[in-house]
């Protein structure tokens, strides 16, 4: 889910910056280019914010623009995430203690006063629930997004088919053999060969085209002026020859995927406005001057006709607001032919546009993909190994003779990574039912630090932080990695057995299984509430077990106390 989440992220960054560029290069070719150009350069914007698509290439603009989005996302969450697991790490067998959490510091003292209205106890618990609910949001930030835009687009079917049903409670065949004929000869002109219905419904503010497969021209009613009904039926006969209306829904799809950008609400608003304004230019690019001043007055008289319901994204109408109307208009009587030579800036902006629509990677597709290849590639070449519940990463030159001998409490992750100069950086225990959130996070700012002081290679780094991403996305399970753990082996011949997750000894079934290191720190620890004994292993200075004996329960359980 975070992944896809990232991927939505990034697509809606790089869709936004193809947006900008469109509104920072408006005022150049508003009055130069075509309509028609305006209207469908935005598809490229539509399918940069849908297709997770990119070309990779040694210049790529998004990754820092979205790296530094995201970057500062995680920060927010990581700062308020109160689960954060609470992970060791050594470096160099040097162990290091992990950074204490930041906590409010409130005065709380009988002589504290405050002349505000909150008391420093309230404002307390405000940054607490403040917290709770920004913890909550971006751990369900999937769900949210997805009921939200659920929401939208059924909202939107809805009011489609509210609609239809609008419509057709006043649809009448019109009865008119002369409109029926007059609107044959046009359709014929058009080259359309499916058949166009055409009706009237005095509900209609404004003459209109509906149905996607099914076309049928709805006007308000048959008493209309002949020069009026043949510049309805060209404009509404354009729209269906250029499938206005899947754009639409395309648009408005859009829309409800990226409904937490505000720019794609600014995209169906000039989509929706571009769209009348090429459909007036390719009706009038063929007309004279009285042909153009006939259709401005058609607008104007369809603009008239004191109907007040609004058309909705089902159709295409001739006029959707009489603020566009005036527009409209200003264009119709300023149009101006373009020549060969004003076509090829407009076609080779396309061209760029579209080129920087397939370069602009989608910031952290590409990032994640560059961090998890390397550890991809040492999966499948057997240097990362499974045992006693510690990943062990081989870096260049480590064999497993070099590994560093260690575990983790029964159930629980540790990653260590074997570095080639020697050292090793390890991480854990790492429990993956509440331990994973964040996990990235702290790998890197582990890593960051550990290449800052030279402890550590950029691609050792890489490693790391890919194994951490492959985890969190595996929920705490790597395919490819069999486990080559010695312990099972070990507990084999002093008669230890694991079943179903439980530990037994001789057939005895164990409540409290410790299993020391020679440094006393754990190698297994593990408690089954429903065992019936309890035992201690105990290991010599090689890690070998030394000893396996029966405990008390009041000494299993002061190490449960602990």
């Amino acid at each position: 889910m975070a992944g896809f989440m990232q991927i939505l992220f990034s697509l809606s960054v790089s869709g936004t910056f193809l947006a900008v560029i469109l509104l920072l290069l408006k005022p150049f070719y508003k009055n130069r280019f075509s309509h028609q150009w305006q209207y469908y350069i935005w598809l490229v914007v539509i399918a940069r914010l849908l297709f997770p698509f990119t070309i990779n290439t040694g210049f790529n603009i998004m990754e820092s623009i979205y790296g530094q989005v995201y970057s500062m996302f995680e920060q927010i969450k990581a700062a308020n995430n109160t689960g954060m697991p609470e992970y060791s790490m050594e470096e160099s067998g040097k162990p290091s203690q992990p950074k204490a959490s930041n906590t409010d510091n409130v005065n709380t003292s009988p002589g504290n006063t405050s002349t505000e209205n909150n008391t420093p106890e309230d404002l307390h618990l405000v940054k607490k629930l403040a917290k709770k609910l920004l913890l909550f949001t971006t751990q369900n930030i999937f769900y949210i997004w997805l009921v939200i835009a659920i929401a939208l687009f059924t909202r939107k079917i809805t009011a489609y088919q509210g609609f239809i049903r609008y419509l057709k409670a006043g649809l009448a065949e019109t009865s008119s053999l002369e409109l029926w004929e007059e609107m044959g000869t046009l359709i014929e002109k058009s080259n359309i060969k499916v058949n166009v219905n055409l009706y009237t419904n005095s509900l209609i503010s404004s003459p209109l085209l509906t149905g996607f497969f099914h076309p049928c021209i709805i006007i308000p009613s048959e008493e209309i002026d002949k020069t009026d009904f043949k510049n309805i039926i060209r404009h509404e006969l354009i729209h269906f020859r250029r499938k206005d209306m899947f754009y639409k829904w395309l648009v408005q799809l859009t829309a409800c995927i990226h409904w937490f950008n505000p720019f794609v609400y600014w995209i169906v608003h000039e989509t929706s406005r571009l769209c009348e304004l090429s459909c007036d230019e390719m009706v009038i690019k063929n007309l004279d001057r009285q042909g153009k001043k006939e259709y401005g007055n058609t607008l104007l008289n369809m603009a008239g006709t004191g109907k007040t319901f609004k058309s909705s994204i089902a159709s295409v109408t001739l006029n959707e607001s009489k603020k566009l109307l005036k527009e409209r208009l200003d264009e119709i009587m300023e149009f101006k032919k373009k020549t060969i030579t004003t076509s090829f800036v407009p076609a080779a902006l396309a061209i760029i546009l579209c080129v920087t629509a397939a370069t602009a990677s989608t910031g952290n597709i590409k990032t994640v993909n560059n961090k998890t290849s390397d550890i991809g590639q040492a999966i499948k070449n057997g240097r990362v190994i499974l045992e006693n519940g510690e990943y062990h990463i081989l870096c260049d030159g480590v064999t497993k003779k070099d590994m560093t001998n260690g575990g983790v409490t029964d159930g629980c992750i540790g990653i260590v990574l074997e570095q080639t100069d020697g050292g090793y950086t390890s991480i854990g225990p790492i429990e993956p039912d509440k331990d994973l959130d964040g996990l990235v996070e702290y790998v890197e700012d582990i890593c960051k630090e550990d290449i800052k002081n030279k402890s550590m290679t950029k691609k050792e780094a890489r490693l790391l932080t890919g194994f951490a991403i492959k985890l969190v996305e595996g929920k705490g399970k790597i395919k490819g990695i069999k486990d080559s753990s010695s312990i099972k082996k070990e507990y084999k011949k002093w008669q230890i057995k694991r079943k179903n997750g439980n530990y037994y000894y001789k057939d005895q079934r164990v409540r409290v299984l410790i299993d020391l290191k020679p440094d006393k720190s754990f190698m297994v620890f593990s408690y089954d509430k429903k065992g019936d004994i309890d035992l201690k292993i105990t290991r010599n200075k090689d890690g070998k077990i030394k000893k396996v004996k029966y405990i008390s329960k009041k000494e299993a359980d002061k190490f449960l106390e602990n």
